[in-house]
């Protein structure tokens, strides 16, 4: 088994074969003193490898699990491809080493809050289940544990779903085709039929859930509706099945029966994109066969978010400070500044995926006081957004926070939602998000330090 890529989940799954006697071969771009410490500090050393890119070695194989960071279209791909050696994601490979169904969640954004929301609702339930993938925890090291009777909620990205063969989900979600990743693919239409991957395998047996406000979204449900049960979601669609908030109130639609689900008042998470997550999360267990209402609202009401999520860090002399580095699309930028009334202040940009910002000039527009832009996407940004607020640069992340902090006031809102991947700067998004809280509490101590 070669694995290409010694990311997560490529370590994750090279762990898994070789523990089960496969003779397995890494193979990585990156150095060999980096390649040395990531294989060591897995405790997976021994393992044969080579680093600095993917040599012929790679074709001396019987099965390629590819790393979701890279493109299927590299060379040594392109050379498997021709000697019909099959090539999986981590996903198809811990599908068919698992048992239990699956429910799983893809789109442009909100999918780590949707099956977190999901994850919640089956604990309210009494179920067994997991939460795996793209979130954080790769599939192959919790779904082959769960037993058939359980579920597998599993978070899924358009690069992952590249390589898949078999995998097929109980219930599926896709919560949005917006414009993203387009420094990995050629165009809209590519990336979108990337996600669109997800039903591949999906029968009449099987639940897609869809974005009722989504124009693809609705155009796709309506090709697709004889062969999938499709439940859409967002707003109340007479054609179809769905589900939708009306205020606080959810309810929902099945073969003609309209029902009141409960009250989400009290959710955790507010804007009203967690509404819409919180009815995807609702659908997705009810194709699971959860029936108790009562369950549903409490799992959706007890969820607290996750980190790096519009989290909140804490308020210093009014100021509200406030952790949303996940959001790497435009879109997402969006759904966090409209979170709040008015007075944001955003810190945004990273590495460029192509993202349309000039979509999200209305929400800049109304609800923004002041933005910093860092990183690569800064001056195609600041030209999108030009004329709508007060818009400065920044070197660092440091100063930009800096310069945001100078111009706010007792009321406002401090938002770190790059709407840009962290690469350029950053290890990952955590690694982001985590500098920035850290930089948020320093400044607190440094006020403290002075009042003191």
């Amino acid at each position: 088994m070669a694995v290409l890529g010694a990311g997560r989940s490529g370590v994750a799954a090279a762990k898994y074969l070789s523990q089960r006697n496969s003779t397995v071969f890494i193979s990585e771009t990156c150095s060999d003193k980096d390649l040395d410490f990531i294989l060591a500090s897995n405790n997976i050393a021994d393992i044969s490898h080579e680093a600095g890119g993917h040599t012929q070695k790679v074709l001396d194989s019987d099965l390629i699990i590819c790393s979701p960071g890279i493109p299927k279209d590299i060379a040594i791909l392109k050379k498997a491809r021709k000697k019909q050696i099959p090539i999986w994601s981590e996903i198809e490979l811990a599908y068919r080493q698992s048992e239990a169904p699956y429910l799983a969640v893809t789109g442009s954004t909100g999918k780590s809050t949707t099956v977190g929301l999901l994850g919640s609702i089956l604990e309210a339930a009494g179920m067994e289940y997991t939460v795996a993938g793209n979130i954080g925890v790769p599939l192959i090291c919790a779904a082959p544990d769960i037993s058939k009777k359980g579920l597998v909620v599993a978070e899924i990205s358009s690069f992952q779903l590249e390589t898949i063969e078999l995998f097929h989900p109980k219930a599926a979600a896709v919560l949005n085709l917006l414009k993203n990743h387009l420094d990995r693919y050629e165009n809209e239409e590519e990336y979108y039929g990337a996600k669109k991957q997800i039903s591949k395998n999906m029968t009449a047996d099987d639940t897609l859930v869809l974005n009722a406000n989504d124009e693809r979204c609705v155009e796709w449900a309506e090709t697709i509706g004889n062969t999938v049960q499709v439940v859409l979601f967002g707003r109340k669609v007479d054609s179809f099945d769905c589900i939708w908030c009306e205020g606080s109130s959810m309810r929902w639609r099945y073969g003609g029966n309209e029902e009141i689900l409960g009250d989400i008042g009290t959710m955790k998470i507010k804007g009203s994109h967690n509404s819409d997550n919180a009815c995807v999360a609702a659908a997705l267990a009810r194709a699971a066969g959860v029936d108790d209402k009562e369950a549903i609202i409490a799992g959706v009401c007890a969820f607290s978010g996750l980190p790096h999520r519009l989290e909140f860090i804490r308020e210093i002399h009014g100021i509200a400070y406030y952790n949303d580095s996940k959001a790497t699309t435009a879109e997402s930028v969006a759904c966090a500044v409209n979170a709040f009334q008015t007075n944001v202040h955003l810190i945004a940009g990273g590495k460029d995926k192509g993202c349309d910002f000039s979509e999200i000039r209305d929400s800049i527009k109304e609800k923004v006081k002041s933005v910093c832009l860092i990183g690569e996407a800064a001056a195609r940004i600041s030209k999108e957004w030009k004329g709508l607020t007060e818009i400065r640069r920044a070197e660092s992340l440091e100063q930009a926070l800096e310069i945001i902090n100078s111009q706010a006031h007792p009321g406002d809102v401090v938002i770190l939602s790059p709407g840009c991947s962290s690469f350029d700067m950053f290890v990952s998004f955590e690694d982001r998000g985590t500098i920035f809280k850290k930089l948020v509490h320093d400044l607190y101590e440094e006020g403290n330090e002075k009042n003191g």
